[in-house]
């Protein structure tokens, strides 16, 4: 009975039986069904496996990171930030990336722009959401590559 046969349409009385001779549970599986399904398994280890399939199932989330560089930021800080980041994106999450524009920094945003794109070039991820401008905030996101 513990190999997944069917024993077809048995008496109440014969299928608990059948559950004492092998050392199985009869357990409820169609409570709505005429004649109600029954099986006879290890609940324990039923449990057991339905708890640890709930417990794979859940996805990791992924959250976005923020990364604030400056107007006028040094190649080097550009790099070190970028290793940052692409933590983050190995971790799964998305960065976006900003630079907050002051005065006259509000002239160039070519420059601005071109920053956020050679940050981008220095981690190894995708953009998800292109280079735009609210305010004096230029920002960009970054996605990981598909593996």
């Amino acid at each position: 009975m513990n190999d997944g046969r069917s024993a077809g349409t048995v008496s109440l009385d014969q299928a608990r039986y059948l559950a004492a001779q092998h050392e199985l549970d009869l357990v409820e599986i169609g409570p709505n069904a005429s004649p109600p399904i029954a099986k006879l398994l290890d609940y324990n280890k039923y449990r057991y496996q339905q708890e640890k399939h709930a417990r794979g199932s859940t996805k990791t989330k992924t959250e976005l990171k923020e990364m604030r560089l400056s107007f006028r930021i040094n190649s080097h800080d550009i790099a070190t930030k970028a290793k940052r980041a692409k933590e983050w994106l190995d971790a799964g999450d998305f960065v976006r990336v900003y630079i907050n524009l002051r005065g006259r920094e509000n002239v160039f945003p070519d420059k601005a722009k071109q920053t956020l794109m050679d940050f981008v070039s220095h981690v190894d991820g995708e953009v998800e959401q292109a280079v735009n401008q609210a305010g004096k905030k230029i920002q960009l996101i970054v996605k990981p590559k598909k593996k």
